[in-house]
């Protein structure tokens, strides 16, 4: 996009330079062309321009994805629980192996 854009410019300043010292019929057809190179320039650019409608997520979204977090959370410390106890178990018997 910005090689994009810097072409555009660059075409533009250098069809301004040549401008000068030109027939008016030349200075015409120069700016018809600068016209169409500029409206391609704003073409490109316009995604940019134009207010973003879609910045925040409808709030169905947001609500979905809160929900499926507080279900990950309680998953989450479900299988740590899990995880804690089975540590502990496996800590209890390495401890009574060695006392043998």
């Amino acid at each position: 996009m910005a090689i994009k854009v810097r072409t555009h410019l660059s075409l533009l300043q250098g069809y301004a330079d040549i401008m000068e010292g030109l027939s008016p019929q030349l200075k015409k057809e120069i700016l018809q062309v600068m016209a169409q190179k500029t409206r391609e320039l704003g073409t490109a650019l316009q995604p940019f321009t134009e207010p973003m409608t879609d910045v925040r997520p409808a709030i169905g979204d947001y609500r979905r994805v809160r929900e499926r977090t507080r279900h990950l959370m309680a998953e989450y410390r479900l299988l740590l629980e899990s995880l804690q106890d089975r540590v502990s178990k496996a800590h209890g018997h390495v401890n009574d192996a060695g006392k043998r």
